[in-house]
């Protein structure tokens, strides 16, 4: 392995060379946190306290020269030196601002750099962050006149080229203000500002340099295994790109992982699926050990063909979809009727549990092994039995764990029907029995007064019991808008917060039902298309209503009716 590592400065850094950051990086992601600790690490330095900030290291490999200009790509470090790009060139913002045309020129070569034909070159470029470019070209060529009219957010603003380039936009306005006032607190001190470039320029870290791709990539690897602070998803893309054969296949691999990013959408839903796709592929190794996903994938996949890895992580990330973004519409998150409902219903739940088992069912039924028919039957009882256990039993989740684990491994890998079928009778033993069940549900209300039914949880869980038999009793239909009608007044008692005594109701009709009585309200209610409202209308037309016996009566029917749990035979 050939790779020189030793410590420069950040001016040696920033010296007529070129750093890239591929597409394949993660973008930038460094936060006002992140930013304040640089800052006030330089201040340090700035005020006598620390002689010079040592920044950690960044690793390199050798690009082929362009013009004259080496060329470098960032394997590792590129949240760094963005950060330092912008920091500098927010000094010069300043220096230009502020009139030290000498200090601006002088600075200039640590951000842009002439290459053999005499052309300005911007040292530091991210493909996912193409924004940091063009501000910092805009700082270079922007007019004195330019920047004294605009505010800075104006200013930054104006240079972005892309919505996901924000946090590139935040961290200019974050050194922009910070150095003015910086500035400011100085007594308007020019020199103050030199010293503060000094300071960044003389920052200090560890320059590792790798000649071969796969050289920076084992670099990266080691480096980790010390302690750096990197996600699964990161380590797994290095692994993946180091690994990968025959290596002319490096490059696409490269835009299949920038697909599988772009799809998903957000280092969140990234972190959240490789978390899954690992227990959805590795469930029973993932109940064995508390290791990470990465790990957990690395030792699966020892010997095997990474390509073919990748292939079926980008392949799973396109069935995930169905269960983060689920749409009828949606070229690769199309969705059936029944998946939009249930799928739709565990997002806006944000039921997270069985996204592994429901990511090894959706690939089992796409590839024809697991029939419609069985592959309906089971997230409806998924869907059925997270009402139950979750919101009405409001059970521990964390008992369900080995389960979803175990079932999500061997339906992936070792499919049959019967298989599915046997985590269906698992997880039918975990249910509550009806007289459990009953005495749960009659917990479930909500009230506006202080009671034990108050607060946005108990409101959550009414919303819910309400959507569930809504759709039982409106053939699948349901309205999101709906409002929480209380049909004895909420203030009279504290059992006219359960849910026996709860409908759910147009806004307009709550509205029209305020400080009536009963007989005056069931008019109000005929008039709903809620078929729950309609119902309840009809049944009690002679006023003889009583909140508890129709708690009751709900708990039982639910249990019996609504939440159906059959024996799936075929």
């Amino acid at each position: 392995m050939a790779f020189d590592a030793h410590e420069n400065k950040v001016r040696e850094l920033f010296n007529r060379k070129i750093y890239h950051i591929p597409r394949n990086q993660r973008r930038y992601v460094w936060d006002k946190d992140n930013w304040q600790e640089l800052f006030d690490d330089v201040l340090c330095v700035v005020d006598g306290k620390l002689s010079s900030h040592f920044l950690g290291s960044i690793v390199l490999k050798t690009d082929p020269e362009n013009n004259g200009l080496p060329c470098f790509s960032v394997i590792d470090g590129q949240q760094r030196t963005i950060t330092l790009a912008i920091f500098l060139s927010c000094i010069m913002y300043w220096m230009k601002k502020l009139g030290m045309e000498n200090d601006f020129n002088g600075t200039k070569p640590y951000i842009v750099a002439k290459d053999d034909k005499n052309n300005d070159v911007i040292m530091v470029t991210a493909e996912n962050n193409e924004s940091l470019e063009n501000i910092i070209q805009k700082i270079v060529n922007s007019s004195d006149e330019d920047m004294k009219t605009k505010s800075i957010p104006a200013f930054v603003d104006g240079g972005l080229l892309h919505k996901s380039d924000k946090k590139i936009g935040n961290a200019f306005k974050f050194f922009l203000t910070k150095i003015n006032t910086f500035y400011e607190d100085k007594g308007r001190d020019l020199n103050k500002l030199l010293q503060l470039r000094d300071a960044v320029r003389d920052i200090t870290f560890v320059n590792i340099t790798a000649t071969t791709e796969e050289d920076s990539y084992t670099i990266f690897e080691i480096l980790n295994a010390r302690g750096m602070d990197l996600e699964d998803h990161e380590l797994l893309k290095n692994y993946i790109m180091r690994y990968i054969q025959p290596e002319a296949n490096r490059d696409r691999a490269k835009t299949a992982w920038y697909s599988i990013e772009q799809k998903l959408g957000g280092n969140t839903n990234i972190k959240k699926f490789i978390r899954h796709y690992t227990t959805h592929r590795y469930g029973t190794h993932r109940s064995k050990t508390n290791t990470s996903d990465y790990k957990i994938i690395q030792e699966c996949n020892k010997s095997k063909d990474t390509l073919e890895l990748l292939r079926d992580i980008q392949k799973k990330s396109e069935y995930y979809l169905k269960l983060i973004s689920p749409s009828k519409t949606d070229e690769l998150s199309g969705c059936t009727e029944t998946e939009y409902r249930i799928y739709s219903f565990f997002k806006k739940k944000r039921q997270e549990q069985m996204r592994p088992v429901l990511l090894s069912l959706i690939t089992k039924n796409v590839e024809g092994a697991l029939t419609d028919t069985l592959y309906n039957e089971t997230i409806e009882f998924l869907y059925n039995f997270y009402v139950c256990y979750n919101i009405i039993g409001e059970a521990n989740s964390n008992r369900l764990t080995n389960t979803v684990n175990k079932y999500a491994d061997i339906i992936c890998n070792d499919f049959s029907e019967n298989n599915v079928v046997e985590f269906i009778e698992e997880l039918r033993k975990k249910l509550p029995s009806k007289g459990m069940f009953v005495n749960s549900f009659k917990n479930v209300g909500w009230s506006h007064k202080k009671s034990i039914f108050e607060g946005e949880k108990n409101k959550e869980r009414v919303q819910t019991v309400l959507e569930v038999l809504e759709r039982y009793k409106n053939h699948g239909i349901f309205c999101d808008d709906f409002t929480i009608e209380h049909v004895l007044p909420d203030s009279k008692d504290t059992d006219n917060g359960q849910i026996g005594n709860l409908l759910p109701l147009e806004h307009t009709l709550n509205r029209n039902c305020k400080d009536k009585v009963l007989a005056q309200k069931l008019p109000i209610y005929k008039q709903s298309s809620f078929a729950t409202a309609r119902n309840f209308a009809d049944l009690y037309q002679n006023g003889n209503f009583d909140p508890n016996k129709r708690t009751d009566f709900m708990a039982k029917q639910f249990y019996d009716e609504i939440l159906k749990f059959p024996i799936i035979r075929e």
